[in-house]
């Protein structure tokens, strides 16, 4: 005999158990990958932070701003200070992030999509303007 199955589904309060990414975190991690992006940082110092298709997007990102500055000869390197960051969950578990990051010439923006994965926030994919 079969025993009978509850089919009501269960909802679950990831509210509660999942937090917001820190405004440091967001921050430094967009500061990071620009950094990345610019030469100025390895992308594996960004480790456990990106998952591997966002280290591709900036591995992209990086030969395609190194063509670029090849064919322009342009050998300017941009440090960035972090600004204004807006967060969005979009989902309990996932939320997009953008944070503006200042140059001497020029600000840039850099959006995150970050997921919450084994306890912590990760960032899935991440483009640098």
């Amino acid at each position: 005999m079969h025993a009978a199955v509850d089919a009501t589904p269960v909802e679950y309060d990831f509210q509660e158990e999942v937090p917001d990414p820190s405004a440091h975190f967001v921050r430094a991690l967009a500061t990071h990958a620009f950094e990345a992006v610019e030469g100025l940082r390895s992308i594996a110092q960004l480790g456990a932070a990106l998952s591997v298709g966002a280290a591709r997007q900036l591995a992209l990102q990086r030969n395609a701003l190194r063509e670029r500055r090849q064919a322009y000869r342009d050998p300017r390197r941009c440090v960035p200070s972090p600004g204004r960051m807006r967060l969005c969950r979009i989902l309990p578990c996932i939320a997009e992030a953008t944070v503006v990051l200042h140059t001497e010439h020029r600000s840039h923006a850099v959006a995150l999509r970050l997921e919450w994965i084994h306890g912590r926030w990760r960032a899935n994919e991440i483009h640098v303007m």
